[in-house]
């Protein structure tokens, strides 16, 4: 069963609120999920949320990770969040599709998971070598490489899985990490297959070593701010006439101090969507000071950005 917001059987005030608030969205330029775009359909392109909260317990969603199908088949995971390999499960995919994991920084609500995806490969048919793409260590965080490392190496908290990372064993097939260079401003682009390219670009997230990821296959292309403030402003040049712009709206547009070093505000997603000159955004990653004030953070958006905007859930395709 996926992970999903908790049905009860009987209609209580706070179903009947968030009802309201649903159908209010749905009728101001929000919505829960769409078609693809036109260029994303020619291509046989669809993303789909496996993740869209943030670090909380009682958020009820599973925290922050996306998958891109192309042609029917699951192909690039973005962040494992807890909860994820769960709804990875429930949404049919088979592990032995992806062609890379994308992690936009190795905060626990975005990369927790990475374990039981590949506990859970063993009981796949998965035969080619895995990469995980990450960002390099700063003052605070370690490098990709070292935390896969440290969860699957042979003195990792996972020892049991080092078979996977280590090149010499008979596992099936390996696992390794590609740290991302944190220079500022300078891309990292790399072409997976014929049809399938990644780039990646440092972001400011405080003290985090993190990357927003761009992913393109064919004349579609699909960006992820991961968190991030805007402090460097490099998200719209990444983002430049995407098809899709996933956008974290982890604080509103109060916050201050610590919450604005880490996080971009409603105005921000609004002036970097228009700048980026995205088809439209999607916003994610709600935490619950964010989740249930969609309204006012549509307003702000929508002084920059006149494009149109989604709600991401949890299973929702676009």
């Amino acid at each position: 069963m996926p992970i999903i917001n908790t049905e009860t059987r009987f209609i209580s005030l706070k179903s009947l609120v968030s009802h309201a608030a649903t159908m209010l969205l749905l009728t101001t330029g929000f919505s829960a999920h769409s078609a693809p775009t036109q260029s994303c359909a020619q291509q046989a392109v669809t993303l789909q949320v496996l993740g869209s909260g943030g670090p909380e317990l009682n958020d009820d969603r599973v925290s922050s990770s996306y998958l891109i199908w192309h042609k029917n088949k699951a192909r690039i995971l973005i962040d494992a969040g807890p909860g994820s390999s769960v709804n990875f499960g429930a949404s049919g995919a088979d592990f032995t599709d992806v062609q890379a994991v994308l992690l936009t920084h190795l905060h626990v609500d975005h990369s927790a998971d990475l374990p039981a995806y590949i506990k859970g490969s063993y009981f796949t048919q998965r035969s080619e070598n895995l990469t995980v793409y990450g960002p390099s260590a700063n003052a605070l965080m370690p490098n990709t490489s070292d935390y896969l490392t440290h969860l699957m190496g042979d003195e990792g908290a996972f020892a049991y899985l080092s078979d996977y990372t280590d090149d010499s064993s008979q596992a099936d097939y390996h696992i390794k990490a590609q740290n991302i260079p944190l220079t500022p401003i300078k891309r990292h682009r790399e072409k997976l297959s014929e049809d399938i390219t990644i780039t990646a670009i440092p972001v400011h997230h405080g003290p985090v070593a993190a990357v927003a990821w761009r992913v393109d296959i064919g004349s579609c292309g699909i960006t992820f701010s991961g968190d991030m403030s805007n402090k460097n402003n490099v998200l719209a040049t990444l983002a430049k006439d995407s098809d899709i712009l996933v956008m974290h709206n982890a604080v509103p547009q109060s916050a201050t101090g610590a919450a604005i070093n880490l996080h971009m505000r409603p105005l921000d997603i609004g002036k970097i969507a228009q700048q980026a000159n995205a088809k439209r955004v999607v916003l994610s990653h709600f935490m619950n000071r964010t989740r249930n004030d969609t309204q006012a953070t549509l307003k702000f958006v929508q002084q920059h950005y006149s494009g149109k905007v989604e709600i991401a859930t949890d299973m929702a395709r676009f």
